[in-house]
């Protein structure tokens, strides 16, 4: 049993809530309309399953990617700690064993991919051999850190997409972009104001101009996300509606940074599975936008139109 929960440890199973940007794409579809039309109709189930085998298939992927890096650095992990529990640090996993997990998570991850279609498989690998790099010393690399983290996020997009074979919508990529890069920052704020200036993530970067990086790409996100529901894609939908609960979720995000030592990891996921006003908040979101969007928009051509 022990060996179990280090195992479920180790792949990060709370990390997971980052792969729910792979269901964005399917609920501003018209697949939203079938699914939710005939639930139980053949085509409907078949749009299900594909979901599920894009947020499993990017979950195992990402899962993958936590057991090398675990790997890489366990011996740092072992001097500081918050980390030094973790269970290749501890010795609670093997190297081997670890590696075997990696090996077939990964393994899972792509065939899935290219099960689902080549598009799907190709976006999944891309991200794959985008975080070898970023592991391999991109990461201490000044704001190209952050940038690999945010399209990592696009790429989850892109993924739900290409799994339901409809176009991702240039303003739900950029939102993602924005919001992510907003988070990335966040999580660099925390590493300065809580880690070891040797142990630093991301190069030398300054709480000062990280509070500054966290504003901007607050703004951008929340005009971003006005200018799309006011013009983009569902504007016939009355999404403007939604605003509201984008600009709450923000700003509830935005207080944890005054207690960042609160933060287990300084993970955007830990501070989503914790605090239940945020919880609410989005689920809010998404339900207020299927609504909107199935009230007031006839099933019209599969897809998101640019």
């Amino acid at each position: 049993m022990k060996k179990l929960k280090a195992l479920i440890k180790l792949i990060r199973v709370y990390q997971w809530t980052k792969s729910g940007f792979v269901l964005l794409p399917f609920v501003f579809s018209s697949h939203l309309h079938l699914v939710v039309a005939a639930p139980l109709s053949q085509e409907s189930l078949d749009i299900l399953l594909r979901l599920l085998l894009a947020f499993m298939g990017f979950s195992f992927l990402a899962s993958s990617i936590y057991v090398i890096n675990d790997f890489k650095d366990r011996k740092l992990d072992r001097e500081d700690p918050r980390k030094q529990h973790r269970p290749l640090a501890s010795g609670a996993i093997p190297s081997g064993l670890a590696f075997l997990v990696a090996a077939i998570l990964l393994t899972l991850a792509l065939c899935m991919g290219f099960y689902l279609n080549e598009a799907t498989g190709m976006t999944f690998l891309a991200y794959f051999l985008m975080n070898l790099i970023y592991s391999a010393g991109a990461k201490r690399i000044v704001l190209l850190d952050v940038f690999i983290i945010s399209a990592g996020f696009v790429l989850r997009v892109l993924a739900g997409a290409f799994a339901l074979d409809v176009e991702a919508s240039p303003w739900l990529l950029s939102s993602a972009f924005f919001l992510s890069l907003f988070l990335g920052f966040f999580k660099r704020y925390y590493e300065v104001r809580m880690s070891p200036a040797e142990a630093m993530i991301g190069g030398s970067y300054h709480s000062e101009s990280l509070k500054s990086f966290i504003n901007i790409t607050a703004s951008i996100s929340i005009i971003n996300y006005s200018i799309y529901t006011l013009q983009g894609t569902h504007a016939a939908a009355n999404l403007f509606w939604t605003i509201p609960l984008v600009v709450l979720g923000i700003f509830r995000y935005y207080t944890l940074l005054q207690s960042p030592e609160s933060v287990k990891d300084g993970n955007p996921s830990d501070i989503l599975l914790a605090d239940a006003f945020l919880i609410v908040t989005i689920l809010l979101w998404l339900v207020l936008c299927a609504f909107l969007i199935l009230h007031n928009e006839p099933l019209i051509s599969p897809g998101l139109q640019p």
